[in-house]
C-alpha cells in the first residue's frame, strides 16, 4: 500500500534528532570554533572568549541531553578536545600542546560544522518534500 506524501513528511520530521534548542547550541559551538580560529588571533581576549563559549555550549549539550538520553561518543570527543584546547590555551598559549590541540580542533571543527550543515539540509529537504 503506497504511503501518502503528508505521512512521509510527518515521519521524517518526527524522526529528526535535534530539537531547536540543541540545533541552536550546535550552531553556537560551530560558530565559536570557527570564530576563534579565523576572527581573532591567539592571545586576544576575543580568542579566549570564543573558546569558552564553545566549551560552555558543549557542556550545556552534555548536561541537557543526558537527561533525555545518553549523548553519543562524538559529542564527548568534541567536548574533550575543546577542553584540552581551552586549558592549553589558558596555561600555555604558545606551546606545542596548544598548537597540536588547535590542529586537532580544526579537523574536528570542520567535521562538526559539516554535521551541523548536513542536519540543516536534512531538515530543509524534509520540509520541501
Amino acid at each position: 500500500m503506497p504511503q501518502s506524501k503528508s505521512s512521509t513528511i510527518e515521519t521524517r520530521t518526527q524522526n529528526a534528532f535535534w530539537k531547536t534548542s540543541a540545533r541552536g547550541l550546535h550552531w553556537l559551538t560551530a560558530a565559536s570554533l570557527i570564530g576563534a580560529t579565523t576572527l581573532s588571533s591567539q592571545g586576544d581576549i576575543g580568542h579566549a572568549t570564543l573558546g569558552l563559549i564553545a566549551l560552555g555550549a558543549l557542556l550545556i549539550q552534555l548536561v541537557g541531553i543526558s537527561k533525555a538520553h545518553t549523548p553519543g561518543p562524538a559529542l564527548w570527543l568534541v567536548t574533550a578536545i575543546v577542553i584540552v584546547l581551552d586549558l592549553s590555551g589558558w596555561l600555555a598559549p604558545y606551546s606545542t600542546l596548544h598548537l597540536g590541540a588547535t590542529l586537532a580542533a580544526l579537523v574536528l571543527a570542520s567535521l562538526y560544522c559539516a554535521t551541523v550543515l548536513f542536519e540543516l539540509l536534512q531538515r530543509i529537504t524534509a520540509r520541501a518534500v
